[in-house]
């Protein structure tokens, strides 16, 4: 327990999450629902409730519309909890007088499946708005993406690829204002949520010397003088 096993694993799997859904556009258009300008959709990892406490009191710093991500809870994914090896072994490589050769190994611990929770919120001015972000990241969430990112890197010496599943609950709850005054701004939102499947990796040890069986034929030579 005193080995610190921090190797960036949650922070990484959030923002390849963002930087999957950081990109939507979307644009406003006339009565003769021709387009008129594109707008980039904000994107602020924060609770709904911090968003619309800015929203309220710093009006002018935060617009909509805007969609808040946060994480809601972590746990552990015993589906994924096939066998109870210790592990994997990787060789590790070197050169060594012009020649690549392999004198240690990598003890690459068994890492712990997570599952890491994430709340969705939406906030709009305008229903057309609120349809139009939907309709971009729901038709991609049928019913999951793939995000990919690399083992740890401190762990191996080879880099590895790891593909961590987004499942989309599949449901949105909208909310409409239904009791506001002359100040208040109207606004609509929709909440939902996402699991990501990731890993945490436990500390890597010091690579161990190899083992190596070297067989060898001696013929014994008896000098008589």
């Amino acid at each position: 327990m005193k080995n610190q096993s921090f190797h960036f694993e949650i922070k990484d799997s959030v923002t390849q999450f963002i930087s999957a859904f950081d990109d939507v556009v979307i644009s406003r258009y006339n009565k003769q629902r021709q387009e008129q300008k594109k707008l980039a959709v904000r994107y602020v990892y924060s609770p709904k409730q911090r968003v619309i406490h800015d929203l309220t009191n710093k009006s002018k710093h935060l617009t909509l519309p805007v969609i808040a991500v946060n994480i809601t809870g972590v746990s552990r994914d015993d589906s994924r909890v096939f066998n109870k090896i210790y592990g994997s072994y990787h060789t590790r490589s070197e050169t060594f007088a012009g020649e690549v050769i392999s004198t240690k190994t990598d003890h690459l611990m068994t890492p712990v499946p997570i599952d890491v929770k994430l709340s969705m919120s939406i906030m709009t001015r305008y229903q057309t708005d609120m349809d139009q972000i939907l309709s971009n990241f729901i038709p991609h969430n049928n019913p999951y993406i793939i995000i990919s990112w690399k083992l740890p890197e401190d762990l191996l010496q080879k880099q590895q690829e790891i593909r961590s599943p987004v499942l989309w609950d599949g449901s949105m709850s909208m909310n409409y204002p239904s009791d506001i005054n002359g100040s208040t701004p109207y606004r609509v939102s929709a909440d939902t949520s996402f699991t990501i499947k990731t890993w945490l990796f436990k500390s890597r040890e010091d690579p161990a010397g190899n083992i190596y069986k070297i067989t060898s034929n001696f013929t014994p030579i008896i000098n008589i003088e």
